[in-house]
């Protein structure tokens, strides 16, 4: 059992209980809460984006023979979540900061039957369901998902360890919009079919390997796609390992991309500026290549080094659309239409870097940094002057962070980090330097204090801005709470 609370965490609890039966069966069944108060808004007041969740579950594993064993999970929660959204007024024309609350509650069920032919060959069957309901803020939302997995697992020989799958999943909603934010058409009911197969084969015992595979996907709206990656591994001693990967990934369009009816500004006329899905929405793809270096230094040193490059093609981009009056309003209506398109491109490419150094039996520091390197064009088909800078901004070239952990005597931990994160110019938003601490006292076998400050550094800061988005920004705020555990 766990529960505490502070000033942002005003209250949370945690009640786990496990054990076996009688028969070897696994089991456990828990609940959790939470409390969270709101983040302040660009102004200092009030975001209205307060939260609160009740969840609670069970897992049961049982070995049904020697070579069968059946998982059994499931979940359940209910919640509410505030935010600030922006609400189009059309006479007069206004555009205001409403606060908007949203209740959602669901459930899943998972089970998992593996069996073992050998100890070189097992399958897997996998069954999962769903159920999702959210009401607001801006629209209704009910969907039920049903999803089925299939993998088999097969060594062959001394070189060859085969995975090969298939899956099969079905989602289906039902959305009612306001004058907001709405869907057309409202219900949508889609198939997804998926097929694997992926091979690791080791090249030299111990210290060479080439995983190849690829994944074929019918996602919903865009027909099949394929998804093949290689990685290569050579460990040359039991201390350093180079790696090196391509591969292909597809974003599949989603319900937004596609059916999407929002109202984004109101303006004098009376006018609206509206942005609507797009049926003809394609994937966006990217092509990545990495190369990476690991090395265990000594027993207390360990470096990772890793360097990308990512050719993204069909991004998503904002395009005008001719203006139109709405027929069925009284006064006329001029309506400013844009639309999602995919005519972005462009790379991204970067370096990380990670160490993990154990300066004393009682000390370990583990710094890092990463640079990112955005250049992304529109094609020349497009009209769109902004989403270049807003999506090269959506991300920091610079972020860097230590983090410190020091045994104390007595039972005593101190954790520590400080991050980084460079500018965001074309949001507005400043760099900044974030510092968390937390102490934890371990006064009994089963019993520990913890108490966190976060954000110390600064009473609030800014971390994202968008000029489209719906719903208004927070600024993050210091905050600190008390946590204590029983374990029995």
């Amino acid at each position: 059992m766990s529960g505490g609370g502070g000033s942002l965490e005003q209250g949370f609890g945690t009640a786990q209980y496990g054990g076996t039966t009688k028969a070897g069966a696994a089991y456990r069944i828990f609940t959790t809460y939470h409390n969270r108060d709101h983040f302040p808004d660009l102004g200092g007041q009030d975001g209205g984006d307060s939260s609160h969740l009740l969840h609670g579950g069970f897992r049961a594993d049982s070995d049904l023979s020697r070579s069968d064993a059946l998982t059994l999970q499931g979940d359940i929660y209910t919640g509410g979540e505030g935010a600030s959204v922006i609400h189009s007024l059309l006479a007069p024309p206004e555009n205001i900061a409403a606060f908007a609350h949203a209740n959602f509650s669901g459930g899943d069920v998972l089970g998992r039957w593996s069996h073992s032919f050998s100890s070189r060959s097992d399958i897997t069957l996998q069954f999962y369901f769903d159920k999702y309901i959210r009401s607001g803020p801006q629209y209704h939302e009910d969907r039920d998902t049903i999803d089925f997995d299939f993998r088999h697992h097969l060594v062959l020989g001394s070189r060859h360890d085969l995975n090969w799958g298939v899956g099969y999943r079905h989602s289906a909603d039902q959305t009612v919009g306001t004058v907001d934010v709405s869907f057309f058409p409202a219900n949508q009911a889609g198939h997804l079919f998926n097929f694997f197969v992926a091979d690791q084969i080791t090249l030299a015992p111990d210290r060479l390997f080439l995983s190849l595979g690829t994944k074929l996907e019918n996602n919903y709206y865009t027909g099949f796609e394929v998804a093949p990656s290689l990685r290569l591994a050579w460990t040359p001693t039991n201390r350093q390992t180079f790696w090196a990967a391509v591969s292909e990934a597809h974003r599949a369009p989603s319900q937004r991309d596609i059916s999407l009816n929002a109202a984004l500004a109101a303006l004098p006329g009376p006018a609206e500026v509206a942005l609507f899905g797009n049926p003809q929405y394609d994937d966006e793809s990217v092509w990545a290549y990495e190369l990476g270096y690991r090395t265990q230094v000594n027993n207390r040193i360990s470096v990772d080094l890793a360097t990308f490059l990512n050719s993204y093609r069909d991004l998503q981009s904002i395009e005008p659309l001719p203006p139109f009056i709405e027929p069925n309003s009284s006064p006329a209506l001029l309506i400013i239409p844009m639309t999602f398109a995919n005519k972005m491109h462009g790379t991204t490419g970067g370096v990380e870097a990670s160490v993990r150094w154990k300066l004393t039996d009682r000390w370990t520091l583990s710094p890092g940094y990463s640079f990112l390197k955005v250049d992304l064009q529109t094609y020349p088909t497009s009209m769109d002057t902004s989403s270049v800078e807003q999506t090269k901004s959506s991300s920091p070239n610079h972020q860097a962070q230590i983090r410190s952990h020091f045994e104390l005597p007595h039972g005593i931990g101190w954790d520590s980090s400080v991050y980084f994160m460079g500018p965001l110019p074309e949001q507005r938003v400043r760099s900044y330097t974030r510092v968390d601490s937390q102490l934890t006292w371990r006064f009994s076998e089963g019993t520990q204090l913890t108490i966190v400050g976060q954000n110390l550094l600064s009473d609030h800061h800014l971390e994202f801005n968008s000029d489209i988005g719906i719903v208004n920004p927070s600024r993050i705020k210091r905050s600190a709470y008390a946590k204590m555990t029983w374990k029995f």
